[in-house]
């Protein structure tokens, strides 16, 4: 293990003291009804590095911006901060906390997020402090690179391309109505949302924050589908499942509704951790814990009970049925509280209020499923 630890020690500091301070880094950006949308470019490096390095937790679909990655960092490939990066993303949930550290300055206090990146590849014990080394060491990576690769010179050949990404977001958040309808379902809010864009991953998911006394959503948002060789949030202007279309304006209202509720209701349940493990659920799903299951089942249903409630019935009874396929077996029970919550809004003036009823009542459905 000493051996190990000396030779990964070796390995940082290389990173650390090998190149001076790279160039600042843009973010191209646009804002639209109170949500930010962009694209953080040094955040989008990091994930080319993922993609040169095939680490797997990348969209699988090919386009024309990975024939100009490829061709652009052709000889950069070995790069050592590739290798570094790539060793870094073995472990598949490590990029769940790596992201959000390009938002909060307070990332590495983050022990809620920092779970998800495991050291056993560079022979570390996963402490917060090791953590802290290999995030400085990871930041090194990516602003080395950038240098090595001249990689000002493939954004601004790409800066359009990043806008009208941004500008198809934004027109399709226009017509919607995201934040108040969040904020009124929960009963909470946030001071700040962000949508980020990130071309090349595969996974939605939501970091989330305070600082400052002010509370912040992060959303990360991948494209879904391939039309015409480029990536697109949606295929068609009308969703309709069984023939595998999706509108924009569905996936991104639908995906928003699931992640950046991940911003509400996480915080919530995890003050409740004695009563969920206490409920005798039976689930095949990888959820880590009870709490995950829960969450993720409740977010899930969420999403069927948003579609029920904006007349798309059909539509949350294929997501129910896709769930359950999954291994989310208790979401029609959890959509029926959900309702009941809802309709119960006099005496519950926030979600946080509704839970001891909610977890009780689910307890007491799942036992006597």
């Amino acid at each position: 293990m000493r051996n190990r630890l000396l030779v990964t020690t070796g390995f940082l500091l290389i990173l650390s003291t090998a190149y001076s301070e790279a160039d600042k880094f843009k973010t191209y950006e646009a804002e639209t009804k109170g949500i930010k949308i962009e694209i953080n470019t040094k955040l989008e490096l990091f994930h080319i590095m993922a993609y040169l390095g095939n680490s797997n937790h990348l969209n699988n679909f090919d386009f024309g911006y990975k024939s100009d990655i490829n061709t652009f960092f052709a000889g950069n490939k070995n790069d050592y901060s590739v290798q570094f990066i790539k060793k870094v993303l073995q472990n598949y949930n490590a990029h769940l906390s790596i992201d959000g550290q390009f938002f909060d300055e307070n990332f590495k206090k983050d022990t809620s997020f920092l779970k998800f990146l495991q050291l056993d590849n560079f022979g570390l014990l996963n402490t917060l402090a090791n953590k802290s080394i290999i995030i400085d060491s990871l930041n090194e990576a990516v602003e080395s690179f950038a240098k090595v690769s001249q990689f000002e010179k493939f954004i601004e050949s790409h800066k359009g391309y990043y806008q009208q990404k941004i500008d198809q977001v934004a027109k399709e958040i226009s017509g919607l109505d995201m934040i108040n309808d969040f904020e009124t379902f929960w009963g909470a809010k946030k001071d700040c949302y962000i949508i980020v864009i990130t071309m090349l991953e595969q996974d939605l998911h939501a970091y989330w924050f305070t600082n400052n006394n002010k509370s912040t959503c992060v959303f990360f948002l991948s494209p879904k589908f391939v039309v015409d060789n480029d990536a697109k949030f949606g295929n068609s202007d009308i969703t309709d499942l069984r023939e595998g279309k999706m509108a924009a304006r569905d996936y991104l209202y639908y995906g928003a509704t699931h992640e950046i509720g991940h911003s509400f209701l996480n915080p919530i349940m995890d003050n409740y951790s004695k009563q969920i493990d206490r409920i005798a659920f039976q689930y095949s799903t990888a959820d880590p814990s009870k709490i995950t299951f829960l969450c993720e089942s409740y977010l899930r249903s969420l999403t069927a009970y948003f579609l029920i409630k904006n007349k798309h019935d059909e539509f949350a009874q294929m997501v129910i049925q896709g769930e359950k396929q999954q291994g989310y077996v208790y979401n029609e029970i959890i959509v029926e509280l959900i309702k009941e919550y809802e309709n119960s809004r006099n005496n519950y003036k926030s979600f946080n209020d509704y839970v001891p009823v909610f977890l009780n009542k689910l307890k007491h459905k799942v036992e006597n499923n």
